[in-house]
């Protein structure tokens, strides 16, 4: 389904899809936030309707997607490129930039997902360390 022709409508389908909410979404799209009939008239249109199911569907198929698969399609994509014409080797070139950079990120998640913030100490812990009768403290 193609964008709707209403730019406003289409922004609040966005919105609604990515998980605000209608008044959210209609807010997000410039819709003053003081109107509340704005989201009942947007909302109960069938062509909204359709865009918003649209729009949540490919939405949900690319958080499906795996990225370490994603990557080696890539890889694939440009060894077998055609590099015989400008066109094939810049194709192959993208390729080979664009893998790398997704598995910058791949790296860069799985950092972020093995990182644990510290947990704070307790009242006895922190004595033990910085108190009176710690080591170093001269006392």
């Amino acid at each position: 389904m193609p964008q709707l022709k209403n730019p406003g409508w289409e922004a609040s389908a966005q919105g609604y899809a990515r998980g605000l909410s209608q008044q959210g979404a209609c807010k997000a799209a410039g819709y003053s936030p003081k109107s509340n009939s704005a989201p009942g008239r947007i909302f109960s249109d069938e062509g909204v309707k359709a865009r918003v199911a649209e729009l949540t569907k490919q939405r949900d198929s690319l958080r499906e997607a795996n990225l370490e698969e994603t990557i080696l399609a890539m890889l694939d994509l440009a060894a077998g490129g055609d590099r015989t014409t400008a066109a094939g080797a810049k194709e192959a070139r993208t390729a080979r930039l664009e893998a790398h950079r997704l598995g910058g990120l791949l790296t860069a998640t799985r950092e972020a997902q093995a990182w644990t913030p510290p947990r704070e100490m307790t009242e006895a812990e922190w004595d033990a360390k910085y108190g009176p009768d710690a080591p170093g403290s001269g006392r």
